[in-house]
């Protein structure tokens, strides 16, 4: 990192390296360009007996609210830090001294023409919450519309962006130097200063929660109003919500039977979400729920969702479906798959092997007794033991879903989040069985098929034209001519099969595609009986390859 870049942000960055001597973190700096600046701060033993996650919690409260954010992120990503200091991040407290009504007034009078007087009958100056990032205050607007304004601090969109750049200035100079952290800081800083532009732009909150709506909402879920002609880059105006902020369910006296309704609404809401619309809601812990109209839920909040595509909640669908059916290979297909890597990028067999243990643990009964919450963290736990990064979406998606079950468990002792979750699980992956899926995967398959031939000629073309020109290198490593021999032989063997087994399957789908309707005719049983006999020949072909040792 340039020193002209250490020279400006010298002040913040002393600032920064204070703090850490402070709750116990100088020494992991000593040895990078940053121990030159320690100077006299020392590590104090007294905070070295705090555990190190609970240091750095209290550190970020210390530094101020973009540091405050980027813990509230990261305890979002169990993924990017170790679980034990994710899970510490999920007690910061969020709130900041107030700002005046006298600095407030200001950024709400800017946002609208006319100002406050030309919008509003009243503003309560008394905020009734404050974040890291904004306060909310009470309002009522000329239409005697009774709204929540949510508005972003004077001057916080200076403070972030300033600190993030020092934050990636510290983060370059940990990652150069081989500071032992456990994570990769400069990757965690890229997460979060793509998180915090949306946190510094309220028109993306609002656009979630209209979506949310949308796409989610129902008979026992719903979300603010939004009130586009009032919200704008750096206010939000929502409906106010009349309930019980779930934090305060003890003392709201409900009974049991109402607290079991009450959890069987949560689920069913971020089941929805996640499993079958693949659009949520990534924060859905008890302060961002209210149970207004009898047991029904409203959540408010919705600056962090996240988005998963259809492909990824099947293969997760999958893996839960293979844990409970203990079969191993729908579930190493599945982890290895919403790992996106290949086998051979891995060790496949240690792999296997863990995840054998993984089935074990979880499949001590049916389907509905699997802990859903403690086996998505232990999927996570192997994706890090394995060093395979999945999208950070699905990690949001699988932590909303632990999230909800620590939320029901607490209210409903009983509760099991897979009672929930069972049907669309199984719908998911009887989506991906069956004569219409078998159908549609060849068409998909005889589309690439011809896309490929319809190519052919002019890649050869390309590919013979490069060879005269002598643009093409082969490099070539050979260890043993005599092995390079046996393996060009069996590699020849194989393809032919390959072809052989290719073919079949072209030819098949052809058949299939031949048929245009719903039901089956001969010329699908054919295509079928093709499928069949290419699998057999497919399989007898890996027996070989497993009988042969290589």
């Amino acid at each position: 990192m340039a020193s002209s870049k250490i020279i400006r942000n010298l002040p913040r960055i002393k600032e920064i390296l204070s703090v850490a001597a402070k709750f116990g973190f100088a020494e992991v700096l000593r040895g990078t360009k940053l121990g030159e600046l320690l100077g006299k701060f020392k590590s104090f033993k007294a905070a070295e007996n705090t555990p190190a996650p609970v240091r750095f919690r209290l550190a970020l409260e210390e530094l101020g609210p973009t540091f405050m954010k980027l813990g509230q992120v990261l305890s979002m990503r169990p993924d990017l830090i170790p679980p034990e200091w994710s899970a510490e991040l999920s007690n910061l407290q969020d709130g900041c001294p107030a700002v005046s009504w006298a600095e407030i007034s200001k950024v709400i009078d800017a946002e609208y023409e006319g100002g406050i007087a030309a919008t509003f009958t009243s503003i309560e100056e008394s905020p009734i919450g404050d974040g890291s990032m904004a306060q909310v205050h009470r309002a009522v607007d000329k239409n005697g519309r009774r709204v929540v304004l949510k508005v972003l601090r004077p001057k916080i969109e200076k403070i972030v962006r300033a600190d993030v750049q020092v934050l990636e200035t510290i983060a370059a100079i940990l990652e150069n130097h081989g500071a032992n952290l456990g994570f990769k800081p400069k990757e965690v800083i890229d997460t979060f200063s793509e998180a915090i532009e949306h946190e510094l732009d309220l028109r993306h909150e609002a656009d979630n929660t209209r979506m949310l709506t949308l796409l989610t909402a129902d008979d026992t879920t719903k979300f603010p109003e939004v009130f586009s002609e009032l919200s704008t880059k750096r206010i939000l105006a929502i409906e106010e919500i009349h309930g019980v902020e779930l934090t305060k369910w003890k003392d709201a006296g409900f009974t049991q039977e109402q607290r079991d309704t009450i959890v069987k609404n949560g689920a069913h809401a971020v089941v929805k979400q996640t499993l079958e619309v693949g659009f949520f809601h990534a924060d859905p812990h008890p302060g961002n729920i209210f149970v207004v109209e009898g047991e029904n839920l409203c959540f408010i909040d919705c600056g962090m969702t996240g988005r998963v595509e259809e492909s990824m909640r099947k293969d997760l669908a999958m893996l839960l479906y293979g844990v409970a059916s203990q079969n191993i290979d729908r579930v190493t297909g599945a982890f290895l798959r919403l790992g996106d890597v290949l086998p051979d990028d891995v060790d496949e067999r240690a792999i296997r092997k863990d995840l054998l243990d993984f089935i074990e643990r979880f499949t001590t009964g049916p389907m509905t007794d699997v802990d859903m919450g403690s086996m998505l963290l232990a999927f996570m736990d192997g994706l890090r033991k394995h060093n395979i990064q999945c999208p950070g979406d699905l990690i949001l998606m699988i932590k909303a879903l632990i999230t909800i079950e620590g939320v029901g468990k607490e209210l409903s002792p009983t509760f099991n989040l897979v009672d929930y979750a069972k049907p669309t699980i199984e719908q998911l992956v009887k989506s991906q069985m069956g004569f219409g899926a078998i159908k549609e995967r060849s068409q998909a398959s005889a589309l690439l098929w011809a896309q490929l031939v319809e190519r052919l000629p002019d890649d050869a073309s390309r590919l013979l034209d490069r060879i005269r020109r002598n643009r093409v290198r082969f490099n070539v490593d050979i260890e043993s001519m005599d092995r390079t021999t046996d393996a060009i032989d069996r590699s020849s063997r194989n393809v032919s099969w390959a072809l052989i087994i290719s073919a079949l399957i072209v030819g098949s789908s052809i058949m299939v595609l031949a048929n245009r309707t719903e039901q089956m005719d001969i010329r699908s049983l054919l295509g079928l009986l093709g499928y069949l006999f290419a699998g057999t020949l497919g399989i007898w072909q890996i027996i070989k390859y497993l009988r042969s040792g290589r």
